[in-house]
């Protein structure tokens, strides 16, 4: 819990630091970062003797209060003066550019903080201000290394701050054009779907009309399960199965015993994956469209679950005349499921079979 703990905070200071116009001078525990700065600038002169070679006689609470007082100035005029270059960063060709003049007006922030501090410092004293120009000089030394380390520490949060944004921008785009594409990719199915139907109702009409009214009906079954699930990413494999076999239905109205579709799946993986709508269907045209199919050579096409994918599999025989494509058909699953899952579909072909393994989205536990 205390490992948990110390990483939120680590992480909800960095997200502060790159708030509040990306600057450190804002940050909400700027008075704790200032008595520790101070401590350290403090010590420093402690362990060099930066106080005896000046020859400086001020006793310790004295000196730990003038260090102090110089940091406390040092860190709020720079706070102000950053909302005052801020506010007029529309007189600036870049907001970048910004930090230049800002820098240089925190040197006047130094010599203004170490002049002021030492004048009261002589004040309290009842001495002159020329009597305490060392202690000017070990003031005017320390505020400035102060001011380049903050400034420095500013300059490294204010960039990545503007990393950041920009790679949330980037995500940002890159989330919008997939959305986009995989919209796009949706929407191809129902007219690829329906031209392929027609042609089918086209030859039925002109066979026989009693089985064409009957292809009718199990059609727009099978067309409102489409524009039902056309605006999700995906379905139970339970209706997207439902729908599978209205659509082996139609095709038995056409291939009669030329075709053998055969499903193994049981009730518990049909309650426990979903897929995208229309997946199953499409490789099951394909193998159509890209095999002979006939009495003498009938084609026959297994469904099934195995290792979390749904396997669709049929017996390799090729078409000898080329079938013109729209390309629509396994490229589209495999850009869909690339929306969706980090597995790839995977797609297998030897000397008999031709297999498309769809991965499957495993249901969330309630």
């Amino acid at each position: 819990m205390v490992r948990v703990s110390f990483h939120s905070l680590i992480v909800k200071c960095q997200t502060e630091l790159c708030s509040m116009n990306a600057n450190i001078f804002h940050h909400r525990y700027r008075y704790l970062f200032i008595l520790l700065l101070a401590g350290y600038s403090y010590l420093n002169i402690l362990f060099t003797s930066g106080d005896q070679l000046l020859d400086i006689s001020l006793a310790k609470w004295q000196f730990f209060t003038l260090i102090l007082l110089v940091v406390i100035l040092v860190w709020e005029i720079n706070r102000w003066l950053w909302n005052q270059v801020n506010s007029r960063s529309a007189l600036i060709s870049s907001r970048l550019t910004s930090l230049v003049p800002y820098f240089l007006l925190s040197l006047v922030n130094v010599l203004f903080s170490s002049a002021a501090v030492v004048y009261g410092a002589t004040l309290w004293q009842g001495e002159t201000f020329a009597d305490n120009l060392s202690l000017l000089k070990l003031a005017l030394a320390f505020a400035f290394r102060i001011n380049l380390f903050l400034h420095t520490v500013n300059a490294i949060v204010y960039f990545n701050s503007k990393l950041r944004d920009s790679r949330l921008e980037a995500e940002r785009l890159k989330t919008v054009s997939a959305e986009s594409q995989f919209e796009a990719l949706r929407n191809q199915i129902n007219p690829h779907f329906l031209f392929n139907s027609f042609n089918v109702l086209t030859e039925l009409v002109h066979k026989d009309a009693e089985v064409a009214s009957e292809f009718i009906q199990q059609l727009s079954k099978v067309y409102r399960y489409l524009l039902y699930n056309q605006e999700r990413d995906t379905v139970s494999l339970k209706a997207e199965m439902e729908f599978v076999e209205a659509f082996i239905f139609l095709l038995r109205i056409r291939f009669g015993e030329s075709i053998t579709i055969q499903t193994n799946l049981s009730e518990e993986q049909l309650e426990s994956y979903d897929i995208p709508p229309a997946a199953v269907q499409l490789p099951v045209e394909n193998a159509i469209k890209h095999n002979i199919v006939s009495r003498k050579k009938p084609l026959t096409i297994e469904i099934f679950v195995e290792n979390d994918h749904l396997v669709i599999s049929n017996n390799l025989q090729r078409r000898q005349t080329y079938i013109e494509s729209g390309g629509l058909g396994l490229q589209n699953i495999q850009q869909r499921f690339t929306y969706l899952t980090q597995q790839k579909v995977q797609i297998e072909e030897n000397d008999t079979h031709f297999v498309v393994r769809l991965p499957l989205v495993k249901k969330a536990v309630a």
